[in-house]
């Protein structure tokens, strides 16, 4: 009965990730398609899959919330507090949904931090959490080996890291400017933000990713589940930048070595002793090239003068872009290796 019962589970926290990859990626277009001037309706085909996310969402929190009503015997167990969360995320997103359509009916067009639009990343984020949280406890609770649950746990850490990224970007994108609100943030705060909060979260959830499965492969996969999100939403959605694919063997090459450092034993004890930060070091290193090409508006704004928008000089900056990527390397690997220190010394008491 228990096993049948954790499939059922199981499948309302794989309905919640899949609302949550489509909202996320469908958000991430969406706001590609505003930055390319496609001619703005609340009804566009990214709102359209942002906001199917966010019913499949929904769809998860009612089954996981049947469960727990007819299920009594079960609501002790350690994975019903993930569909709690999860309950919670959709509520927030079906607070935010409507009142984001009425917000563009007072306001007009609107910047990317917007209350309705914040209130929707942070509910996206935490359906996300949630979904993290019942696979992750369901893991351990069972003794088999379930494949499954080591092929999606990844997954869902790199649509999470994705997510993250997004939440940090309301606060450092200098795309915020509305028809009657301007909450951009003032360049300088933006780049000191962005240097110290993306690869130190970055990291945390790298680190984490590896310690859901404690096998090499893990923190990599979502890493690719992350890039991919982000290419195919942000630069397969814009021809001009199609060019920049070939930066993106960094950052993964990056992720890859800082998988194997922390899943290997290494020969020198110095590299052993500290492989955690070392890991961390060289994903931070990476992390405007994660963030691309979204990140390079925000230090452009030094470069460009005359109203230009940082966006559409993008595609015609990629010496400035390497210059920049190549400055951000050594401050980007310091706030890595304190992420992943951080989540040693913290996160592991919750794994």
């Amino acid at each position: 009965m228990f096993l049948n019962t954790n499939r059922l589970f199981l499948t309302s926290f794989f309905i919640g990730l899949g609302g949550v990859s489509l909202s996320m990626w469908g958000a991430s277009w969406d706001i590609t398609s505003h930055l390319l001037r496609t001619p703005e309706t609340f009804f566009t085909p990214s709102h359209m899959l942002l906001y199917t996310g966010v019913g499949i969402s929904l769809i998860s929190a009612i089954i996981g919330l049947i469960l727990i009503l007819t299920k009594k015997e079960i609501r002790g167990r350690s994975f019903i507090f993930g569909t709690k969360v999860i309950i919670i995320g959709a509520i927030v997103q079906i607070i935010a949904g409507p009142g984001d359509f009425y917000w563009h009916e007072l306001f007009g067009i609107d910047g990317l931090l917007s209350p309705t639009h914040l209130a929707l990343a942070l509910g996206i984020i935490i359906v996300t959490v949630g979904t993290i949280i019942g696979f992750g406890r369901i893991n351990s609770e069972m003794n088999e080996n379930n494949k499954f649950l080591k092929f999606i746990l990844p997954i869902s850490f790199g649509i999470f890291w994705f997510s993250i990224m997004w939440l940090i970007f309301f606060f450092v994108l200098p795309i915020s400017e509305g028809e009657t609100h301007n909450f951009n943030p003032n360049p300088l705060v933006a780049v000191v933000l962005g240097v110290a909060l993306l690869p130190f979260s970055f990291s945390l959830v790298f680190w984490s990713a590896f310690k859901s499965i404690n096998k090499f492969g893990a923190a990599s996969a979502a890493a690719l589940v992350f890039l991919t999100m982000n290419i195919t939403s942000n630069i397969f959605t814009s021809e001009k930048l199609l060019f920049y694919l070939p930066w993106f063997v960094a950052p993964m090459a990056s992720a890859i070595l800082a998988d194997y450092i922390l899943n290997k034993k290494l020969k020198s004890r110095y590299l052993q002793k500290y492989s955690v930060q070392i890991s961390g070091a060289i994903l931070g290193s990476m992390f405007f090239i994660f963030c691309f090409p979204m990140l390079a508006m925000t230090f452009l704004e030094f470069y460009i003068f005359n109203d230009v928008f940082s966006y559409d000089v993008i595609h015609s900056s990629s010496e400035t872009i390497a210059n920049i990527w190549l400055l951000t390397i050594i401050p980007g690997a310091l706030s890595g290796m304190v992420g992943t220190t951080l989540a040693q010394k913290k996160l592991s008491k919750l794994m």
